[in-house]
């Protein structure tokens, strides 16, 4: 019995550009807010929060003077409200969603309808919404944006959640082709880690017997792995920790695949293999 890693696990460069924004900020102004999650992982927001980050919901439950803005972006209302009142602002946005901000508003601007495929409750989204002056969608897949009431000779713009998974937006874009618009601009705004972990994850997943897919619930690039996993592969998991692995998961297991989601730190990781690896020792005695 063997274990894989993906050939790209532990974080990628937008969360660790947060990651070490957010500790050189704390040593230097000490305890601060950060509005939201600066990432999408318990584990790491915990040992966060010992080092003085304290996670909130609204502006509103600010102590102290400074306020971090999480590497999912942030909203361009809320984000003028806070400069109004002078509080100090450490911006950890991801540059791949910058990028996404900044074409959503310049295609609103330019009067496209926007359709951003993704998910509506997540941050990300919620911020790309509010800088689309014009009209704007939000569909998860093909299904959704075929029942688009979209109005006739409209200009018609396509963006992605930059952690979407490739075939999902491909598929999504041939929907809105079937409305036959005048004008289509398509940009993909998925962010080429994202691709990559999804392609190396599910290469992994046709070569074993086990998928572990190991990040944050709430990590919507790690769920997007386990889709894409469970494509080829049924019997790929997501777990958190290692004490989420079920011993009964690896019956008539020979290989297991390993792959993480983007806000995975590598300790994690390490501990999930050698779970993994204990486990596949115990069932040979």
């Amino acid at each position: 019995m063997s274990i894989k890693l993906a050939k790209k696990t532990g974080f990628c460069f937008g969360v660790k550009r947060a990651i070490g924004m957010a500790e050189s900020e704390l040593r230097k102004r000490g305890p601060m807010c950060s509005l939201g999650s600066i990432i999408h992982n318990k584990q790491v927001v915990d040992r966060l929060a010992v080092k003085g980050l304290k996670v909130i919901g609204s502006v509103d439950e600010m102590t102290g003077k400074t306020l971090l803005i999480s590497s999912h972006g942030l909203s361009p209302k809320v984000k003028k409200n806070i400069l109004k009142k002078a509080i100090a602002v450490v911006d950890t946005t991801c540059p791949f969603v910058l990028t996404a901000q900044r074409i959503a508003g310049e295609l609103g601007a330019e009067g496209y309808t926007v359709i951003i495929v993704g998910d509506a409750n997540h941050p990300e989204v919620k911020a790309l919404v509010d800088f689309v002056s014009g009209e704007v969608f939000v569909v998860r897949d093909a299904r959704e944006a075929g029942s688009l009431k979209i109005k006739q000779n409209a200009k018609i713009s396509v963006i992605s959640q930059t952690t979407q998974s490739t075939s999902n937006f491909i598929k999504v874009v041939k929907a809105i082709l079937g409305f036959g618009p005048k004008e289509l601009r398509v940009f993909n705004t998925i962010c080429k880690d994202a691709e990559e972990r999804q392609e190396y994850a599910k290469d992994l997943a046709a070569t074993v017997d086990l998928m572990l897919i190991v990040g944050g619930r709430h990590s919507a690039n790690t769920r997007r792995l386990l889709e894409v996993c469970r494509e080829v592969l049924n019997k790929s998991y997501l777990v958190e920790t290692e004490d989420e692995i079920a011993k009964e998961w690896f019956k008539n297991v020979k290989d297991v695949g390993i792959a993480s989601g983007a806000s995975t730190p590598g300790w994690i990781i390490k501990k999930v293999a050698d779970r993994a690896r204990t486990i596949c020792a115990d069932s040979k005695n």
